[in-house]
């Protein structure tokens, strides 16, 4: 399947989001306003993915399972154990206390010893689908290969079904409302399953909205004859869209700092949760959509490239900027911390995650899953 530019772009946005809260949660004196982000940040990132949902290239379940194992769930466990064996904690226990606290289905353990804390990274890894505290965002690979097979399972259900496109939409709503039920009654299961429930409406909205999404974008500014009034009216509408989206999203966007999709923490209102979440949703994808389709500048060409080289690069991104994080925050939090000071955070990773990427893509390119690529290829910003 071709790469969809505006997609990548997206996803590569969202990414970026993902880090900067992650500096910001780190640094508190960093701030950047991205808790205001959080009800859009990872839906988004589902939704796009059950967008570009296909079994187009794999004739069976089996073939599936087997792709979607290498590219997911393998990095996933490689990558968790990889930062574990390189957590600053387990050479120096003394650090602990400044890590960032673990909970495993609402089990918060007593860490006395460097054995408790590898039996407890190693819970959270197999057990509870949220990665070692060392690669702590990969517990979205580990997701997304969940819903995934479950998404699978879910078409093979609704195509047996005379109306296919009711049956996963009855199933999406079911999916939430278990996942809503778990959250209120704090039920944590092994493998993240409240999670995936949750995430998994999200996922199907994706796909059910990727025809529509398709055609309007293929429709949207295609030339009409003598004047480019098609143009010009509908990206008037994308822009009028994205626009009215993220005003109501920031009219009706509640603030928590314990929500989270992670621990399926979903605040205390699902209307609330839904509403910001597909506004903000609506307005990431009307603002790519029109981007798409502005002039081939270098200053735009650049920032696409960028964006799309994030989304190439997404596992080794999600996992490097937290660990770099990570030793920061057990190693120099009190120097970073302050004013003005904590926002040279976000150079240090970057600067961090672009040394690394050639690094994966070169060297450790079978963490990834992947082929083997040149360092150039890697960090390409023009493709």
């Amino acid at each position: 399947m071709a790469r969809i530019g505006w997609i990548d772009e997206f996803k590569g946005f969202v990414l970026l989001l993902v880090c900067l809260y992650h500096v910001e949660q780190s640094f508190p004196q960093a701030q950047m306003g991205m808790l205001h982000l959080s009800a859009l940040r990872m839906s988004a990132f589902f939704f796009i993915s059950g967008m570009l949902f296909s079994t187009r290239r794999f004739p069976d379940f089996k073939s599936y399972l087997v792709h979607k194992t290498r590219v997911l769930l393998v990095p996933y466990i490689l990558l968790s154990l990889l930062f574990l064996v390189l957590d600053p904690v387990l050479y120096n226990f003394d650090l602990f206390p400044r890590a960032p606290r673990m909970t495993v289905m609402n089990i918060k353990p007593e860490i006395a010893t460097v054995w408790d804390y590898i039996y407890w990274n190693l819970a959270k890894i197999f057990v509870a689908g949220k990665s070692s505290i060392g690669s702590g965002p990969l517990w979205f690979v580990f997701t997304l290969y969940s819903v995934s097979l479950l998404f699978y399972g879910v078409q093979k259900i609704a195509n047996h079904i005379k109306a296919p496109r009711t049956a996963t939409i009855i199933i999406a709503i079911a999916s939430l409302a278990g996942g809503w039920m778990l959250y209120k009654n704090q039920i944590r299961l092994p493998l993240g399953i409240e999670r995936d429930l949750t995430v998994l409406f999200f996922f199907a909205n994706g796909w059910l909205c990727k025809g529509a999404v398709n055609k309007f974008s293929m429709d949207c500014f295609v030339t009409r004859a003598r004047k480019n009034v098609g143009t010009l009216r509908n990206g008037t509408i994308l822009a009028a869209a994205a626009i009215l989206s993220f005003v109501i999203y920031a009219f009706i966007e509640i603030p928590d700092p314990n929500f989270s999709i992670m621990n399926n923490d979903l605040g205390k209102s699902l209307p609330v949760f839904l509403a910001s979440s597909f506004f903000g949703i609506a307005g990431l994808v009307a603002t790519f959509m029109f981007a798409d389709k502005l002039p081939d500048i270098a200053p735009i060409r650049i920032i696409k490239g960028i964006l799309r080289n994030i989304s190439r690069n997404a596992l080794v991104i999600l996992a490097v900027h937290w660990y770099i994080l990570l030793v920061m925050r057990l190693l120099f939090r009190e120097a970073f911390n302050k004013p003005g000071i904590a926002y040279i955070s976000i150079a240090i990773v970057a600067t961090g995650v672009i040394a690394a990427i050639p690094l994966f893509r070169c060297r450790l390119y079978k963490l990834l899953g992947k082929q083997p690529t040149s360092a150039r290829s890697a960090l390409n910003i023009q493709e």
